[in-house]
């Protein structure tokens, strides 16, 4: 275990807000990712930890105080400003580079004497000279970095990527092709060298895959700490779920209507009947005016064959992407951006009509004005 407790961190980028505490136990083999709107407080938490940065606060790592020293000599270490494996450059230029832009935390100076210690171990003997090809350049690099990185520290924070088709902040875009094998194969080194890390990433990718538990700030004040699993099934607010949704939610403000025994969410030509289970917790509220989300991977997708008109939810898928396990269907919903993901057996092509089929046990409603969650 790492036990990791933070007094009068900054929260807003000013000198006069501060959280009461930050405390946190860390497992070993398990990653935590801090989240916030707007991006200052894991950047304050970064400084604070590694001592990078003003930091007026106390940080007590073990039971034990390390804000008074100096960043070498505290037992975290970084993993950012890394610029990325290229290909086409050989394993020793991409080391280079890494070792050169991410280590000065580490306080290593001697980056060529590294360098050949760590192609002359195990996985990399003979790969000096080697050009990096896409996954598996990556994860040797990956494995040099993590072996140098991790050894004799209590805490790794990840703050920017060692992979390709990553941007320079360590975010992705939902396109087709991004390497989610090298991000497992990351999370895989990570627990193979029994690390402990924080991450500040906020690609969902990267927290769907290197987190196991989230602390999760709005404003500088935690909103939601859990497992991921918690988060997800049970999120506390329309931030939580936007931040956790991979690759989006969809989402449509909609009103409660009940229909004899049944309760049936409405708006525009888009409605269909909730779950029992949902249907309880929505006793008292008829007519009131609720925002619907819907994951992805929960919403179904037919061919709309009748003809007939007045059929609801019907939608225009205007792309179909090609991802690992299935299909990613961009759909048009009332001139709204949804997205499906299926794996669909029958041809299914851009242009066509089809009917969305939501799963009723298993959607969000978020107040429309506070965005807090409805459910249960």
């Amino acid at each position: 275990m790492a036990y990791l407790d933070i007094t009068g961190l900054p929260l807003t980028g000013s000198d006069d807000h501060f959280s009461p505490a930050f405390n946190i136990m860390l497992q070993k083999e398990r990653g935590l990712s801090v989240l916030s709107d707007d991006g200052k407080l894991p950047n304050a938490l970064i400084n604070a930890v590694t001592g990078t940065g003003s930091f007026r606060g106390e940080v007590v790592l073990n039971g034990k105080r390390i804000d008074p020293l100096p960043p070498k000599k505290r037992a975290v270490a970084v993993l950012g400003n890394v610029p990325g494996v290229i290909p086409g450059r050989t394993v020793r230029e991409n080391l280079e580079l890494a070792l050169k832009n991410s280590l000065r935390a580490v306080g290593v100076s001697e980056e060529v004497f590294l360098i050949d210690q760590i192609l002359s171990e195990g996985v990399l003997a003979g790969m000096s000279d080697v050009k990096a090809g896409v996954l598996d350049s990556v994860g040797r690099t990956i494995l040099a970095l993590l072996r140098l990185l991790i050894t004799g520290f209590d805490i790794l924070i990840i703050q920017k990527l060692p992979v390709p088709g990553f941007n320079t902040n360590g975010s992705l875009s939902w396109e087709p092709g991004f390497q989610l094998d090298a991000l497992l194969e990351l999370k895989n080194y990570l627990r193979e060298f029994r690390a402990t890390w924080i991450s500040t990433l906020t690609d969902s990718a990267c927290v769907h895959i290197l987190s196991d538990r989230l602390a999760i700030f709005s404003d500088g004040m935690l909103v939601q700490e859990g497992s991921l699993k918690e988060c997800l099934n049970a999120p506390s607010s329309r931030l939580v779920a936007d931040f956790l949704a991979f690759p989006r939610m969809n989402y449509k403000r909609v009103r409660i209507e009940y229909d004899g025994p049944f309760v049936m969410l409405r708006g525009g030509r888009f409605g269909f009947r909730v779950s029992e289970y949902i249907k309880r917790q929505l006793a008292d509220r008829e007519g009131e005016d609720v925002v619907l989300g819907i994951r992805p991977d929960n919403l179904h997708i037919r061919a709309f064959e009748t003809g007939d008109p007045t059929v609801l939810n019907l939608a225009r898928i205007t792309r179909v992407d090609s991802v690992p396990g299935g299909l990613v269907v961009r759909l048009d919903v009332e001139g709204d951006e949804w997205l499906a993901f299926t794996d669909y057996d029958r041809p299914i092509y851009t242009g066509q009509l089809v009917e969305l089929r939501p799963d009723p046990d298993r959607i969000y409603l978020f107040h429309p004005h506070n965005e807090s969650n409805l459910l249960d």
